[in-house]
């Protein structure tokens, strides 16, 4: 019932603000002021602290936690053709970006978790590649048995890296005007909260003290748009490719139920290795658009979904460092294409937990829920 009025208050925030302008003269003055704000429209909220089994997992209510995170990517989008036209499978746009090392910052404090990233280098070495800017943020709930996630993340510049569809001037088609951008709102609930933390290989908000396995179940709606100044395929592809003319926008809106299995070996005491892996089918709402913006066709689609991590690394007290690959693999068919995502990497971490300065402490308290 209390994950229920949590996720109520977060999601109609917008909605009960107008009502209570309109309703009462001193409208604004209660929104402005969270303790006010809590007392008149959820007066029964009260967050209590989780019954968190210490002997397994260790919590960090008083620290606040910073990390750095060095990420080498692997970003792949591939759009196949679907025809049965001869050799349609030689001219799939086989998309790439430059990006050689992505800087991520990250830092929790109780419930609540906020990080962004960017791109620091590229592979300037290859000419033949367009260059790519890629910028991500993400804002996170926590509790110790769920977590509620919502993420941006905007890449521009990609290279089909497919010789077939090149012309005789150079190898590759640069793609400087393609941008994706997604939105993401997420959630997960562990099962095995009170003794496994899914958490701790990931944000190091907790620590896992004895080895455990964990029942996990992820959802989440997610809005994708692939959009180009041009026609999305060269002039060799098009011939390969049905019902696909003049694709400058494609739209996606998608959903997902995740269940997943998830589990933290400890060894040493302070040496971990961990692995968490979700296999889900996601379903697909999707529509192609023109120049002028025209829809020329829209559909539904299911597809088949690949989330796993596997890390491994050290924790004490304060100091956490570790390694981890994590990869996301879509592949869904929309109409007459097939489209496979992929995003991996290998990422370095480093951080450090340190007692939560003062201020910290009173902004959180003064703007939280009662009990958060």
């Amino acid at each position: 019932m209390k994950t229920l009025r949590i996720f109520t208050f977060l999601i109609l925030i917008s909605t009960v603000l107008p009502v209570s302008v309109s309703a009462q003269d001193d409208g604004i003055e209660v929104f402005l002021n969270p303790k006010k704000f809590y007392r008149k429209f959820f007066p029964n909220l009260k967050i209590k602290k989780p019954n968190i089994d210490s002997s397994y997992v260790k919590s960090y209510p008083n620290y606040l936690t910073v990390g750095a995170h060095l990420l080498l990517p692997a970003t792949d989008l591939d759009i196949h053709s679907l025809s049965s036209t001869a050799q349609a499978s030689d001219a799939s746009s086989l998309f790439r970006t430059d990006i050689n090392n992505i800087l991520a910052f990250s830092a929790s404090y109780r419930f609540i978790g906020a990080g962004f990233a960017l791109a620091v280098s590229g592979k300037k070495d290859n000419p033949n590649l367009a260059s790519t800017a890629y910028r991500t943020a993400t804002i996170k709930y926590n509790s110790a048995a769920y977590y509620l996630q919502f993420k941006f993340m905007r890449t521009k510049g990609f290279t089909d890296v497919n010789e077939n569809n090149a012309t005789d001037t150079a190898p590759y088609t640069k793609r400087d005007d393609l941008v994706v951008r997604e939105y993401q709102f997420e959630g997960m609930y562990n099962f095995g909260w009170k003794k496994y933390s899914y958490y701790a290989p990931i944000d190091y908000t907790q620590r896992q003290l004895k080895s455990h396995f964990g029942i996990l179940l992820k959802a989440g709606a997610y809005y994708n748009q692939l959009a180009v100044d041009s026609n999305l395929l060269t002039v060799k592809q098009r011939p390969f490719f049905d019902d696909f003319e003049d694709v400058r926008k494609i739209r996606t809106t998608s959903f997902k139920v995740a269940p997943g299995a998830g589990a933290n070996l400890v060894f040493y005491r302070r040496l971990y290795l961990s692995a968490a892996v979700f296999t889900p089918y996601n379903l697909y709402f999707y529509k192609y658009f023109t120049v002028d913006d025209q829809i020329i066709q829209k559909g539904a689609s299911i597809a088949i979904v690949l989330d796993a991590t596997i890390s491994l690394g050290y924790q004490s007290e304060r100091l956490y460092a570790g390694i981890r690959y994590q990869a996301d693999n879509k592949q869904v068919e929309l109409n007459t294409v097939k489209i496979n995502t992929l995003f991996s990497y290998f990422g370095f971490d480093l951080g450090y937990r340190f007692k939560a300065p003062r201020f910290v402490k009173k902004v959180y308290k003064d703007t939280m829920p009662p009990g958060m």
